[in-house]
């Protein structure tokens, strides 16, 4: 769906005569598992079957169509954005600051499922939440995510 919203075939796919290129499905794939879970290219690479620069090649071709299209895709509400903006100036004097971020590791007991899913990189059991608030402390948006499995 992304691949048909965004029209990434044009602009990622390219023939070679020496091997088989990746079809831009599988670069798109490879990209978003990059954006969601963060790790190692070389483990992002064996996962998928490929090098490691070529996984990196994948990133950054998804990546930059991403930015060459993202007027069409992100869109703030302009005087919404603009109100933001003077509501953070206006309690800290800070320019241009459309919202304030900010993570926790909270704590959990090990699930006896997917145990090794919930450890984070200080070592114990914990889910990760990231928020993201305006100057009015309302959250615009709230993320949590699990761990990367070894």
């Amino acid at each position: 769906m992304l691949n048909e919203q965004m029209n990434f075939s044009t602009s990622i796919q390219h023939e070679t005569n020496r091997s088989h290129a990746l079809t831009p499905e599988t670069q798109v794939l490879l990209a978003l598992r990059y954006y969601a879970k963060g790790g190692f290219l070389s483990e992002l690479a064996d996962l998928h079957g490929v090098s490691r620069a070529s996984a990196s090649r994948c990133i950054a071709s998804v990546s930059t169509s991403i930015v060459k299209r993202m007027g069409n895709l992100i869109n703030f509400p302009v005087e919404e954005l603009q109100k933001t903006k003077e509501d953070f100036h206006d309690i800290a004097g800070m320019p241009n600051v459309v919202g304030a971020i900010n993570g926790i590791l909270i704590p959990i007991i090990a699930p006896k499922d997917d145990e090794l899913a919930f450890v984070c990189r200080k070592q114990y059991h914990a889910l990760n939440v990231q928020a993201v608030c305006d100057a009015n402390l309302r959250y615009n948006s709230l993320l949590t995510r699990l761990f990367h499995s070894h």
